[in-house]
């Protein structure tokens, strides 16, 4: 049932994000042709439009995000989400899913779209051609026989389960304060009071997280020398497993008790209006 809720929410919010993605993956594509034209104020329209792109990109995933919870759960259609033979902390799990498989194909799709650009771009500028595939391994196989990104490597993977995490915490907040001003505790207001919540309440919560551990992660050394402008070994990092532990557990933590608050919010003081 959890696969099936998270199908329907998918498909009814795809057209949110197709429109756009396609725009954004359209200008990559020909973003090469019109800088390597030359023409000064066409490129200056192609700049404005993909970071326009961008930043319609980032806005539309939150107003999406925002908009599935509150629709599916506290709209008229509420009345039949809330009404299927669905268990609601499934329901909730389900709203939570798929947030973060639109933020994660947010990110997919701005890597597909910078990979082709660089490509094609690269492949249309003959003054790049110099650099010859050769070349360009021999300056990897340099740059790897020292720490520095094998060190940046390790230390981006050992943080990424944190990552993932952090990002379901912050969906699950949201998810909880859309929630909770969809309550009977809420008559009025209840934009300005959530936005206030949600600002107010996560800064708490990242205050009493932050003083419950050390940073598991700290650096040490450069990874460059500053007179020669060459990669070093001098970058190393030590990696505390008890604090990242603590983090782990305080935001598992935290997600368990607004992930039964939001639970005991929808049984016990739902309003649809």
């Amino acid at each position: 049932m959890l696969i099936k809720s998270i199908k329907h929410d998918l498909m009814a919010t795809y057209r949110d994000f197709f429109a756009i993605y396609l725009a954004l993956l359209v200008a990559a594509i020909i973003g090469p042709f019109i800088i390597q034209s030359g023409q000064q104020w066409i490129i200056s329209i192609l700049i404005l439009l993909i970071f326009g792109l961008v930043i319609a990109i980032v806005v539309v995933t939150f107003i999406t995000i925002v908009r599935l919870y509150y629709q599916r759960l506290f709209s008229a259609e509420g009345y039949l989400t809330l009404t299927l033979p669905v268990k609601t902390h499934t329901t909730i799990i389900a709203k939570i899913l798929t947030g973060l498989i639109w933020s994660l194909c947010t990110i997919v799709v701005f890597t597909i779209s910078g990979t082709i650009f660089t490509v094609i771009f690269y492949f249309l500028n003959e003054s790049l051609h110099f650099i010859d595939m050769a070349q360009i391994l021999t300056i990897v196989n340099l740059v790897m026989k020292t720490n520095t990104f094998v060190t940046l490597i390790q230390s981006m993977l050992i943080q990424a389960p944190y990552g993932f995490i952090q990002s379901i915490y912050s969906l699950t907040l949201l998810l909880f304060v859309i929630t909770f001003v969809n309550t009977s505790f809420i008559k009025k207001g209840k934009l300005a009071i959530g936005v206030a919540i949600y600002l107010v309440l996560g800064n708490l919560i990242s205050l009493a997280l932050s003083v419950t551990h050390g940073a598991p992660i700290e650096f040490i050394g450069s990874m460059m020398n500053q007179t020669t402008g060459n990669f070093v070994d001098d970058l190393s990092y030590t990696f505390n497993a008890g604090n990242y532990a603590i983090q782990i557990a305080g935001i598992i933590v935290v997600i368990a008790i607004l992930g039964y608050a939001t639970w005991w919010l929808l049984e016990h003081k739902l309003e649809i209006e």
